[in-house]
Formats: structure tokens, sequence, C-alpha cells
């Protein structure tokens, strides 16, 4: 069988604890508390009071499984999983850490549960997923192998789980005495050879890799391995350790105290010393010293009996304890180096002075004490051992101070009192405020012996110097003496001058004589801890926010070193300095102890968080010379620590990001600082990270950095930053801590993106670009676009400007065009006329027919170019009035009908039945239009037919269509048939048919002015067809008598007034009238038609427009301002437009254009000229000269 250790080995360790436990009884009495337990209960966040299994993972957590839920304590708060978390339920029984990073969780009836705290999931395994498994109540678990996981159960044996899901199962077997002892599994260990060992209900056992090896011996109840290997049992008979040979043996113990009996080895500590549970609760076995542990607790408000379930060393050495009835117990590692006495109910022997107010030496050895409890006490600092020497010394008050004198006399202080004590012969005298104390009703603060006497500091400034005998020999107070008034005097002390000195509220004093002065070398201000090295010439003072270190030299303090606020001194009133062996400075004060290196700058606070019992210290402390320890008292108890012992620590802490997430959402990830990213709209980042220590977490701050935002750190109690809303970026966000000590961590950097919005992305930026560049590109081809587009505008402007003047150009030279034609041609068709209107032989007929026909032609040239001109200033005016549509066609096939006759060719009609009578438009403008279409038909067709047709069309207009069979036209000739001055194929066609080319583009522009427009139909050798579409709306014809009354009537025999400059034209008007019967009268200026109106009275008047002189439109506003009633037509050979309108509004009734023919002159005189009275002829006759 293999053992545990070697015989010897064995023997040697067992030896020892059998002493150490021996002794235990002997060190049953009060002891200092050294080893004081802070109890962790439901009151701080733990799910329950019974705890079942403990352990701490490798990021620091301390896992705790109770009877109501699972917790992980990070050493400032609980975070509880329970079923709403996603457990099968709150009762834990055992739990195990793997390699892989998972949480394995023993639970009551419900089996396994693997937990992955990083991800947060939770996975179970039980009867049901795994039905190799024989139970649910899962009391123990071991992870210690790579490939499988044992698991121990309540009733159901033992199991080994592997990796690849396969599972075994052991259990009892009757009579194979290497089966598993008992199917209740309480406890898996592993000894240093990484062996199995197992402590079932029915006894222990050692897994051999193909069965088990039994141990003798009474049933365990659990079990555990030291540091030095030895497998400590707890039965119910005690404890029991492995012996070599293999069987249990029982750790002896004195019978004196049964109470004392070792039960189970709970841990053992890396100082090798031993957490026993014994059955007075808690012992601690330490390098053959042992002790019971009084264990309080702050609720109960009395010692407890714990129920021990196991014990638990942390990586920073502190000690954990798990019971089934009062929680969870921790000792920090550091908790061991302050000792403290503190007065229990019901504790014999304890110390009286709950609250230790003065501490002196003894010249014995030993240390005085006064305080709370009124008694007078010494202790004795190596032993512990307190005595009391007097048990009330003032009858009722609290004491505040003692000093034993040069003689060995203990004086003792307190309100309105003051007492000697002789402890050789225990006499005790004391004076009061009545009588000794000289009227001082304050209490003694502080004393101090030099070769005068004795020194005595009350609390209200005063300071009295006494003999041996308690005479008072001199008297100081504020206000005199070189002590200011109202100034506080804190501390007295002898210094190295021999001389009593103070610490005040002004500065550090000197008596000089019988005047206190300010010590050379020394600043004003307020000190309230004094301390004298005369010895060694040196001088400690201490105030609010300040320490300083003085050497005494030719009479004055040289300062040495000091330390202040900025290395992390409080502004506190200090009650006392001391300094140790090493150099180091120690303050008291009512917020702990403070450590303060000269040397090294740093500064170090100790409170209840580092094992105190208070963090305040009213009273100075006091260093024991013999044994180099410090003393201090407060409220609640003696505190004495070796100040050499008591180094702060220099290790790195360890820093952990926690978890990153964003509020109301989960986490982004646990446990990690790996680099991460969120959404620009996330809101709300939330960093929160941990110094894992559980020493004193209270201490511990911590410090962020966010690169580009922050511009130093920012520093947090709690190790929680949050950042509302960041802009897209990368960031970098630097964390370190700084622990208990003020050591900080290394900074750590956590990497993180805020990811830009999809606008913002690089591809989004990429395509905005490219869409920027495209919007460049199309604002400058616009741009482009535009500049040519007002190139082009502004030529078009320019062109149509240049087209406008020589439109105007054109116009005004067709205009004087036609005046200067119209006027001779009025001599040529007037002449013309009159010549055809006289005896002719048939060849001067014909020549004198050739002239007008000529004359005619070219006046309709003239008519056609001042049209286009008309036109194309958008001069021509429509005169729209109701005509006989029937009629219009009659008059135009009785002109053209023989014409076409003429030419050999068939003059075909064809009128629609349904075509309207009576229609409204400009009849001359539509006959116009049919003429030349017709005139043009019978031109170019040499030998066929013409064909006038004529028909409704819809929307109220009227169809026309003029068709031919002549030659036809190709595409080029219907293209060019509208152009001005073009004719189908150019100067062939004039040379051939004549024209000018201007009829068909009268024609189109025409009917467009109307409203309306003109198609062709042609192909070569097909003939020609013009459909015109007019708008002629269909009117009701006009009434018999109103046509009647609206025709001219010719009439009768006219006096007429001619005004024409132009003698031909004068000649040739007076001849066409004279040849209807009218009589003229010529007169060849305005002048001249003044005068003969004067002496004349006549019909009407024809008065040229273009007259020398006053012309015609001045004239005739002459002639009616004069009063002429009679009528008056204009002559002009004028071709514009506004000629007509001009006339009108000069008082003209009539407006006719030369060249003027009889025809033309006989309707307007029938229009415009009423029938006159008869006369006699004498009376009608002009003045003799003035007869054309």
């Amino acid at each position: 069988m293999s053992l545990l250790c070697a015989p010897a080995r064995w023997l040697r360790r067992s030896a020892m604890l059998v002493v150490a436990l021996l002794a235990m009884a002997a060190h049953a009495s009060p002891h200092p508390e050294n080893l004081r337990l802070r109890q962790i209960g439901v009151a701080e966040g733990l799910p329950s009071n019974r705890v079942n299994a403990l352990l701490q993972d490798p990021s620091g957590y301390l896992w705790i499984g109770t009877s109501d839920g699972l917790a992980r304590f990070d050493g400032t708060g609980m975070q509880v999983l329970r079923m709403e978390d996603g457990l099968p339920t709150n009762f834990i029984w055992s739990l195990a850490w793997r390699a892989d990073g998972t949480l394995w969780i023993g639970t009551r009836h419900h089996g396994l549960v693997v937990h992955d705290p990083v991800r947060g999931d939770m996975r179970r395994i039980d009867r049901r997923t795994l039905p190799g498994l024989g139970g649910n109540d899962i009391w123990a678990l071991d992870t210690h192998e790579p490939d499988a996981v044992w698991i121990g159960t309540a009733d159901a044996g033992l199991h080994r789980l592997r990796n690849d899901g396969s599972i075994e199962r052991w259990m009892p077997e009757p009579g194979n005495p290497r089966s598993l002892p008992h199917p209740g599994v309480l406890r898996l260990d592993r000894d240093a050879q990484g062996r199995l060992w197992v402590a079932t209900v029915g006894g222990l056992a050692r897994w051999t890799g193909d069965g088990f090896e039994r141990v003798a011996g009474p049933r365990p109840q659990g079990m555990r391995f030291d540091r030095d290997g030895v497998l400590w049992v707890g039965t119910s008979e005690g404890a029991h350790l492995l012996a070599p040979d293999g069987t249990l043996q029982p750790v002896p113990v004195a019978a004196a105290d049964p109470r004392l009996r070792p039960i189970q080895l709970l841990v053992q500590d890396a100082r090798g010393a031993h957490w026993v549970d014994v059955a007075a609760g808690l012992g601690h076995v330490d390098h053959g010293e042992s002790h019971e542990v009084p264990l309080y607790s702050p609720l109960a408000q009395d010692r407890v009996r714990p129920q021990w379930t196991m014990g638990l060393e942390d990586r920073e050495g502190g000690i954990w304890l798990a019971s089934y009835s009062h929680g969870l117990w921790y000792h920090p590692d550091g908790w061991s180096l302050f000792s403290a006495r503190t007065l229990r109910p019901g504790q014999p022997g304890g110390i009286h002075n709950s609250h230790v107010r003065g501490i002196a030496a003894a010249g014995s050895g030993r240390i005085w004490l006064v305080g709370s409890g009124g008694a007078l006490e010494s202790l004795d600092a190596g032993s512990g051992a307190l005595h009391t020497h007097l048990h009330d010394v003032t009858g009722g008050p609290l004491l505040d101070s003692v000093y034993e004198d040069q003689h060995g006399q203990v004086w003792i202080g307190w309100r309105r009192g003051l007492a000697r004590y002789t402890p050789a012969s225990g006499e005790l005298q004391r004076w009061t405020d009545a009588d000794a104390l000289a009227g001082e009703s304050a209490s003694v603060m502080r004393f101090a012996e030099n070769e005068q006497g004795l020194w005595l500091l009350f609390d209200n400034g005063v300071i009295q110097l006494r003999d041996r005998d308690g005479r008072t020999l001199q008297r100081h107070q504020p206000g005199r003496g070189g002590l200011e008034a109202g100034e506080n005097v804190y501390d007295l002390a002898i210094g190295p001058d021999g001389a009593p000195w103070l610490a005040t509220a002004r500065a550090l004093r000197h008596l000089r004589g019988t005047h206190w002065r300010q010590v050379d070398g020394t600043a004003a201000g307020t000190w309230t801890a004094l301390r004298s090295y005369p010895q060694a010439g040196r001088v400690l003072a201490a105030g609010p926010g300040h320490v300083a270190v003085f050497e005494w030299r030719d009479g004055r303090l040289h300062p040495q070193a000091g330390l202040g606020t900025g290395q992390g001194l409080p502004q506190v009133s200090f009650s006392g300095v001391v300094s140790d062996a090493s150099g180091v400075v120690w303050l008291s004060s009512s917020r702990g102890l403070w450590r303060v290196d000269p040397a090294a700058g740093t500064v170090r606070a100790y409170g209840i968080a580092d094992g105190l019992p208070s963090q305040d210290f009213p009273t100075p402390l006091f260093p024991d010379p013999r044994s180099g320890r410090l003393f201090a008292g407060s409220p609640d108890g003696l505190v004495d620590f070796d100040p050499l012992q008591v180094v702060p620590l220099a290790d790195e802490p360890r820093l952990l990001v926690e978890e990153i997430g964003l509020r109301g959402r989960d986490p982004i990830q646990r446990m990690s600082g790996a680099p991460f990213a969120i959404r620009h709209d996330d809101r709300e980042l939330q960093v929160r990270v941990r110094l894992m220590s559980f020493r004193n977490p209270g201490a511990h701050r911590y410090a962020f950095r966010l690169d580009g935002e922050d511009a130093d750190w920012v520093e947090s109690a709690t190790g929680e930053r949050a950042f509302s809303q960041l802009a897209p970026g990368r960031y970098t966000l630097s964390v370190r801590a700084r622990n208990e000590e003020g050591v900080w961590s290394q900074p750590q950097a956590l990497q993180f993106e805020v990811t830009p919005p999809w606008w913002r992305t690089l591809a989004a930026q990429l395509l905005f670009a490219a869409l920027a560049l495209a919007a460049v590109w199309w604002l400058a081809s616009s741009y482009r676009r535009r500049l040519r587009r007002r190139h082009a505008w502004q030529l078009a402007e320019h062109k149509r400007e240049v087209a406008e003047q020589a439109s105007l150009a054109k116009t005004h030279f067709l205009a004087t065009l036609g005046h200067e034609v119209r006027t001779p041609m009025t001599g040529v068709l007037g002449m013309s006329e009159l010549l055809l209107g006289t005896a002719l032989d048939a060849r001067q007929q014909r020549y004198a027919e050739s002239i007008r026909d000529a004359g005619e032609h070219l006046l309709r040239l003239v008519n056609d170019a001042l049209d286009l001109a008309r036109i194309e200033a958008g001069k021509l005016k429509l005169d729209a009035r109701p005509f006989d549509l029937h009629a219009l066609l009659d008059e135009t096939l009785a002109l053209m009908a023989p014409v076409a006759h003429q030419r050999g060719l068939e003059f075909r009609e064809r009128i629609a039945v349904d075509l309207p009578a009576w229609v409204s438009g400009d009849v001359v403008r539509v006959r116009q239009i049919l003429l030349n279409l017709l005139a043009n038909a019978i031109k170019f067709t040499e030998h066929g037919h013409v064909e006038l047709s004529a028909e409704p069309a819809a929307d109220g207009q009227v169809r026309f269509v003029v068709g031919d069979s002549g030659p036809g036209l190709n595409r080029e000739q219907r293209e060019r048939l509208f152009r001005r001055f073009e004719q189908a194929e150019g100067a062939r066609t004039a040379a051939r048919y004549g024209g000018s080319g201007l009829g068909l583009a009268i024609c189109q522009e025409l009917a467009a002015e109307m409203g309306g427009r003109i198609d062709v139909d042609s192909a070569p050798g097909q003939g020609t067809r013009f459909a015109v579409e007019l708008p002629l709306p269909v009117v009701d014809p006009p009434s018999t008598a109103a046509s009647t009354d609206q025709a001219p009537r010719a009439p009768g025999t006219l006096f007429l007034l001619l005004v024409e400059d132009d003698p031909t034209v004068a000649e040739v008007i007076s001849g066409l009238l004279q040849a209807q019967g009218h009589r003229v009268m010529h007169v060849a200026h305005g002048l001249a038609a003044l005068v003969s109106l004067a002496t004349a009275e006549v019909d009407a008047a024809l008065l040229d427009l273009d007259l020398p002189g006053i012309d015609g439109l001045a004239l005739a506003q002459q002639m009616r301002a004069q009063g002429f009633g009679r009528p008056l037509i204009a002559i002009t050979a004028r071709a514009d437009a506004d000629a007509e309108p001009l006339a009108m509004q000069a008082g003209f009734d009539g407006f006719l254009r030369k060249p003027l023919t009889g025809g033309i002159l006989a309707d307007a005189l029938a229009k415009w000229v009423q029938p006159p009275a008869p006369v006699d002829d004498a009376q009608g006759e002009p003045p003799a000269g003035d007869r054309d």
C-alpha cells in the first residue's frame, strides 16, 4: 500500500501537531485578539447563511454555494444567481472549476450545472440528459483531470464523466473490498501525487486506477490534505490523521478541556498554521503555539459557535471559512499584524478599561494602563498578562492620563482630579480642584518630567510644574508668558534642550526662563502632536496635513524630512507621533493610524479594514522601549503591533476588466479586455473593472483616461465609467487601479471602435466622393450647357435682333417700295383703264390690256410681299365676319374654271351636302388661299384635271382640298414647297412656269394665322393634293333687311375734293371719278385745300396722306377742327399696317390704298358717301381754274 509520506517525516509532523494541540488548553485564557475574523452574511449580500461550498477562480472571484443560491464575491459586492437566472434550484451542494474556464455546480435533486461566466450561459446535466448518471444529488466534484470530471452523489455512488460524453459509475459491491465503501460520497480530494481520495459515508478509500483501496478507521465526515501532505479526516470521534501504516490515528488532546478537541482541519495557510474546527469553535495552531479564536457576531452581539463546512486560503493569504449556520468568515492576511485587547461581556480576566486613554512605561518593564474603566492596570508586553492594581481610582470618573516618575510613583489624571500611587506600599493620594489643583477644573492630558520636577498639561491649556509631593511650583496659561490668548495647547514633551516644549495652534514653543518662545528653525502653524528624543537630538512634530522630522543642533531645529497633503496626509489633528527603529514615523488620529516613511516619501493609513478594532485613536501612541511594539488606545480596545512587521506590500495589484456593456442590454464581453466595437447610435457604454483584492476594497481607487477625450486621468472609487455617446472613430481607454498600499497597477489599454453610420463608412464616403465628383461634373456640364444655352440664346437674341432689324428694314423697304410702286402703278392701271374706255382698234386694245395685266401682276407681287412682311411683324389683322361660304366657292369657281378650261384642263368641284352655308371668318384671306392654290394647280398641270372640294371637318372646321393631276412632288420638293421665294425645282420651275415662290408660303402663313393648317400629299407622277383645314364656325345667316341696308348704294353726282400732290395720280383719280359722272375739285397741298373749303361746299374729300407741308393726317384734323362734317377718305401708297388706324384716329371715314381703279373708287363712294340733295349745276361747279 502506498503511503502519503515517509514514516519519519510523518512522525515528526504529527508530533509537532500533538504538542501544539496539547498546548491549546494551556492558552485557553484570554489573549490578544490578533486572529479576528469578519463575518459576511445575509446583511452583506450573501444569499444564505448556510454555506455549502467555496472556491476561488483563476480571475480571483470567490464563488460561494449556499442553500439559497450561488454568489460571486469580488470584495465589494455579491452577484447572486438563482433559479430566475437559469439555475434549476437554489440549493448548491458543491463547486469545482475546470481548466476550460467553466464552473461546475453540484445541486440538490437537480444534477449538475455547467456555468460559463464569460458567456453567461448555463448547461444542465442530470439523469434526464445523461441517463448514465445514477442520481441528481451532487455532493462532491473533482475537476483535476483534463479529460474527465469526477462526480460524487448522495446515494448513487461515484461517477467519471469524460469529455466525449461517456460516463462510468462505481457502486459498493458486497464481498468486494476493492469496491466503493458506500454510495454516499462526501468529499473528493487529491494528494501531492495527484491520486484521488474518496470520503464516503461508509469509509475512506483511494482510487488506484482499477479499484478502490480502503482505509480502516471510523467513518469520515470530511477530509483534507494540508500543505505538508498529511491527510486530515474529520470523524464523529474527532480529527484523525492518516498514519504511515494506512490507518487513521486520532489526534491526541489534553483531557482537561474537551471543548478544544479538534474535529477536522479547515485549512492550512501559507505560513503553515492550521485552522482547525474544534468543539469550542475555531482553533489556530501555528509553529507549536495554539490558540482558541473567539468569534463575535455583530448581529448576535456575542460570541458564536459556527458549524464549519470547509476553509480556503485565497491568493493574498486571506483565510475564508464557511459554515452551515453563520455564513462566511474572513481573516485578511494583514489582520494578524495587529493585536487588540477588548473588554467582552462574560470574559473572565479581561481588560477592565475597554477604552484605554492613558499609557505609560513602568519601571518594572510593564506598561501602565488607565481609561474608561477607572482602573489602574499593568500589562506584560511579552506574555500579554494583565494585572489590576486599583479597580477604582477615582470613585467613578474615567481616567485620562498616567505617568511613572523617576522615583517610581505613578501619577494619574482625570477631570478635576489628580492622584499619586506608590506601587511598593499601595498608598494612593488624591487631589481635586478644591485643594491642591489650584482651582483647575480641567483634566490632565499629558505628563512630562525634567530636573525641575513634573510638568502637567491640562486640556484648558494650563501648564503646571509640581514637585514630587504634588505641590504646584509654576503655573502658565494662554495670554501670559509668551502664550497668546486663545492659543490652544495640544501636547507637552521635554525637548532636547531639557526644557518643556509645547505643540500649540500657533507654533512649536519651548520655555526660556519664564517665557514661552517659538523654537528657532520652525515655522508658525498648527502643531498637535510632539515627540522628543533628547539623546538622539531628534524631534517629531505633526499637525493637520503635515509632519516633520527635525534635528536639534546649535540651539535650533533643522528640518530633516517633511511630508504633507501632497503625499496623502489628511487635514486632521493628529493625537500622537512616534518613530520606530527603522525611522518610520507613526501617527495616531481620529482616522486611524498612519505610517509615514520619510525616506520613501510614502503615506499609508490603517483602519478597521486592516484589522484595527476602531478608526478612532484620540490618545498618543506609546512605544514600548523593550519590545519595540507600539500601543494605541481606542474606544474599542487596546491595540499593539510590531511596526517593523507592518510593511506595505509592494506587489503590483491585479486589475481585471469585469464587464463591458451597454445600459439595459446584454454585456458585450465579460472578463476580457479584447477589442470590441459598438454602433454609432449606441448609448451609455459602461466599463466595469475590479482590483482583485479582498484585503481592503474600500481603499481601492481606479483611474480612466480615454485618449482624445480626457486630458488627464479621471479617478473613480467604484471602478465603473460610463460614456453617454461617443462620436464614430477608434478609441483607446486606459485603465489602472491603486490598492490600499497606494501602489498603482500597470495601465490596461482597451481598444474599441464606434462604427460610423452607413453614410460615414469608407464605402459610403467613396460613393459620396464619386457622387460629389459626378455632381461637380454635372454642375460643370450644366454650367457649360447653361453657358452654351446662354451663348445660343444671346446668339439667337442677336440673330433675332438682326432679324428684327432686317425685318424692320425689309418692312420699311417693302413699305417704301410699295409706296413707290403703288404711286406709279396708280398711273399705269388708271391710265390703262381710262385708255380702254376710249375707242381703240384691236391692236391698241390688246396693247392696253397687256399693260393692265402686267400692272395687276406687279401689284399682286407687291401685295404678297407686303402680306409676308405683315405676318412676320405680327401686324396682319384678320377681319372675321359672317360670310356665305357657298357664294365664296361659286365666286372662286367662276374665276378659276375659265382659266383651267383655257389650258385644256378639266375643272372638277365636289361640295359636300352638309357643308354649312354661313360661317365666320376673314373671307378675303380665305378667298386669297383658295385662289392661290387653284392658280398654282392650274399653272403646274399640263393635262388632266384640277379639282376643288369642300367638306365640314371636326371641331367646327372646314376642309378644302385642291388637287391636280400634275407631275407630283418628291420628298425633297415637298420639304422646299412652303419656303419663301423657292419653288419645287428652283430655277427650272421659275424658268418654265414663272412665279415668285411666294404664293404657297403666303397660303401657309395665312392658314396658321387663322388657326388652321395646310397639308400636302404628293408623289412623283401621281399629282398633288393640298388639304386646307380652317376654323370657320357656323353662324346664322344675316337677315334680308340688314343685308339690304348694308349693300352699298350707287351715289348720284357728287362734288368731290381731291388733295393729291402727284399730278399723274391726280389726273388718273379725277378722270376715273369724272368717268362715273362726279365733279372733282383738285388741289395739290393742304393749304390750298383749306382755302378751297372756305369758298366751296363739297360732298366728300379724298386726301393723300403724304402731302408736302401739312400731311393728310394733320389736314384731316384741321378740317374736322374747322367743322367739316362730310366724309373724308384717305388715299395713300403706304403699305404699313399702322396707316389705316392712324387715319381713323385722325378723323377719316374711309381708307384706300393705291393703286386705285374706277371700281375701287365707286365702291368707296357708295360705302362712305351719301347721295347729295339735288342742286343747280351752277352751284356745284368748282371755282374757275380749279376744275380737273
